[in-house]
This record gives C-alpha cells, structure tokens and sequence, in this order.
C-alpha cells in the first residue's frame, strides 16, 4: 500500500487543486454580449438592455436602452474594463447612471454577474454571450415568461405565461394576469423582428418591447412601451431531430426516449421524408404522442421490410428527457450504431471527417419552414481550406449522401480534417456516420 501511495502523490501533486487561480483575463470577456440590469437610481425604479462590445483587451462600446420608471431612454457610451485572474472584473461603462461596475465571470466567459458600484445606484444583472446568428427564422417554439410590476413602478401586478413565435415574424401569447389580486386570463398575438445582430423589436399594440436573443436561446425583453417591466424569456422545450431514420432494404432504425424527472411528461414525434413532407412509418404513422411516466423509457421501432426508405425525426424533448437513435444494418452480418439527436436551432455545425481509410457519410437536415442554402466549407488538419459546395434543401427537407459526393469536396478523399455547415438564412442539423467496411459508428458534432 505505501508503494501504490508513494507512485500516485507526484501525479496528484501535478493537478490543478480546487481553489487555484482560474487564469482569466481582459481577453476572457470578448465580443457581442447584451446585460438586462435592473434595480435602482437615485431613488427611481430602473431597467436596461445593453447591447456590450467587449474588445478582449480592455475597451467597451455599449449601447443602452435605459427604462426608468417607464421613461425610454437611449445613448451610446465608451468605457473601459480589467479582468482579474480569478475571472473577476471591474468596468467603467459610463451609462445611464452606472459609471462603475464590478463583475464576475462564469461559463467559461460566456455569462457576466454585474452589481454596481456607484452612489445612489443599486443595479444588479447578467451579460449574456449573443446568438451566434439571428434572424426571424431562428427564433421560433415556445418560450415561458414571468413578469412583475409591469405597468408602472408601483403596481400591484404580475402576470405569467408563454409566447409562441412561428419563425416567420409573428406570435401569439397566452397566460393569466394578476393586476392588485384580481386575475384574468391572457391572450393576443403581435409581430417581431430580430436583426443579424440578435437585437429586436417586439410588437401587440398598444404594448411594445425591444429584446435580445443570446445563448442558450434566452430572450431578454424590456418594455418600451411606457411600462415599466423586463423579462428573462427561457424556453419551454428542445426542438431536435435525428438527422436519419431509415427502415427497408437491409434497415432498421430505433429512436428510445427515457422520463429522467420524478412527474409525467408527453411530447409529440413527428416523422419527415427527404421531401418535407409527412414519412409514414409501418405500425406508427407519421407522428405520434409519447407520454413518459416518471423514470419511464419508450421506444419508436421502424423494421426492415420492404424497400429502402428514407427520412428523419423531429420533436421537442421536453427537460430532463434524454433521447438517441440506433440504426442497423443488416446483412451477412448485422452491424449497429448509436447516433445522438441533434438541436434544430444550430445555424452552423462542425463535424470532424476522416477520408484516409473511412468513407463519411452525412444527413443535411433544414428544420425550417422556409427553403434555405447550407454552405459548406472543409479545411485539413492545418486548418487549411481544402474544398467548399454548397447544398440546396426545400422547407423541412433533408439530403443524405456521402461527404466527397458533394460537389466541390472531391479532392477531401486520404484527408482529414473539419468541415463546417452553415445555413444562410434558417438554421441545420447535420448527422454524420463513419463506415468502414461493413462497420460504421456515428460522429459527434459541434453546433452554434
């Protein structure tokens, strides 16, 4: 035992103990992020949205739309900050009001803890990294909201619910309102435009709000209607499919779904051809409802009989369901792999291939209700750009083909490297296999 003691405290002594110094710095806090702040300002309610462009090496452009006490406001300041080793900060934004802030860093710099440090200013908030791409199209599905104090500083009133956009400019919202103890149900729809730099407007008149959409699909809503309210809008479920479902021919493919919560969920699935158009699967159709008791598991099977079809899965998984496809192959010998669903929110996917001694195979898959142009780029192991195409997909649809069989990537055949899918106007989900012989096994993804 002293031996095994003696061999294992020099590999211990060589890791990072909880507690040692994080290692940040001004290059932490880098590009387009947008703050929702709220508190007070010499003795008036106060709010803001902040569109922040942080330099990476101590400079601040920040333009702030400012609600104080349901009066809009609106300016652009410069200023100044430093990040600490520990991922803690200070800044010097000169806004409406706030001239002195401290901050800390989390997620890897993704998100900003802010609190200000000025007289007669009480201010707290986060800064969240922007979308890595915006337009109408990418913001669509259910989102939940709460609000308080929405019609003046004062008011006794609160009211909560949901909005639904529908990826084309326009939304409807339903809830229950609470204005000094009497509650009434909710309900109306309005139109929204989000621009390429993930700021919008948000209209029902006669309310109006501006709002950001940043990572991790939050929307951050201020009032600029003479109300007095803000919101932190988080989605009510995960859009994902699974990039290829396919049965017949020597085909079978499986999707399992697994209630990891302690109550009941349901949930629709919904089947896809390659056209856009509804897939009917033998004994499911081409959709279906599963419902989930607690720590429950489901699973949709397409058998092989018959010929070769085609398509892929489309659902909102619900939190805290897990979900993944198997697809099978059968033969002279029978091969399986497991392929992981894929968010249908991503507006760019990176997928690693290798050609030397493997073949990559890829499902293209546009969720969007519009037809769209995917892009695609490769680059070698030096990050060099080795072939470029360009793949057409109508409203829903999908293709399935092998990397080198798109034209322009011919000359990836003996190479190795990264190739990057990026809509132009909607948003992808790409699947990716490796085949080997007879063998195959899917390839993770990375998606913004």
């Amino acid at each position: 035992m002293l031996r095994k003691l003696m061999f294992v405290m020099p590999l211990l002594c060589g890791l990072a103990m909880p507690g040692s110094a994080q290692n940040c710095s001004n290059a932490s806090w880098q590009g387009i992020y947008y703050a929702l702040l709220q508190g007070v300002v010499n003795g008036s309610p106060y709010m803001e949205l902040d569109k922040i462009n942080a330099d990476g090496v101590g400079g601040l452009i920040t333009n702030v739309t400012a609600n104080t006490a349901g009066v809009i406001s609106q300016t652009t300041v410069n200023g100044s900050y430093a990040v600490n080793s520990d991922c803690s900060g200070s800044a010097t934004p000169g806004g409406t009001g706030l001239s002195s802030l401290s901050f800390q860093l989390t997620d890897g710099g993704a998100v900003n803890q802010i609190m200000t440090l000025t007289k007669n200013v009480v201010v707290t908030g986060k800064a969240y990294r922007a979308a890595p791409y915006c337009n109408n199209a990418v913001l669509y599905g259910a989102y939940g909201f709460i609000t308080a104090n929405g019609t003046s500083p004062t008011a006794g009133f609160a009211n909560k619910g949901q909005f639904v956009f529908d990826g084309v400019g326009t939304y409807n919202y339903s809830g229950v309102e609470n204005d000094t103890g009497t509650t009434t149900p909710i309900s109306g729809n309005g139109t929204y435009n989000l621009s390429p730099d993930c700021l919008g407007t948000m209209s029902s008149p006669p309310d109006s709000k501006v709002f950001a959409l940043v990572q991790g699909r939050r929307l951050l809503t201020l009032d600029n209607d003479g109300d007095f309210s803000s919101d932190t809008l988080e989605p009510v479920y995960n859009p994902v499919v699974l990039g290829q479902f396919a049965f017949g021919g020597g085909w079978y493919s499986a999707v399992y779904f697994t209630n990891a919560n302690k109550y009941q969920v349901s949930f629709a699935v919904s089947f896809v051809a390659d056209d856009g158009t509804p897939l009917d699967v033998p004994g499911t159709g081409s959709s279906t409802t599963v419902t989930l008791p607690p720590l429950a598991t489901a699973i949709i099977e397409a058998p092989n009989a018959g010929s070769l079809t085609q398509g892929y899965v489309s659902t909102q998984l619900p939190p805290g369901v897990q979900s993944y496809g198997v697809f099978r192959q059968q033969g002279n010998t029978v091969q399986e792999a497991v392929a992981p669903l894929s968010s249908a929110l991503t507006t760019s996917v990176v997928l690693t291939y290798d050609e030397t001694q493997y073949v990559t195979g890829i499902a293209i898959v546009n969720p969007g209700s519009q037809s769209d142009s995917v892009s695609v780029s490769a680059v070698d192991t030096n990050g060099k750009v080795v072939g470029t195409g360009q793949v057409l997909l109508p409203p829903y649809g999908k293709t399935e083909t092998t990397l080198t069989n798109i034209r322009g990537l011919t000359g990836l055949a003996g190479k190795r490297g990264a190739v990057t899918f990026s809509a132009e106007t909607g948003t992808v989900a790409v699947l990716g296999l490796r085949f080997n012989a007879g063998a195959f096994t899917s390839i993770p993804t990375i998606g913004n």
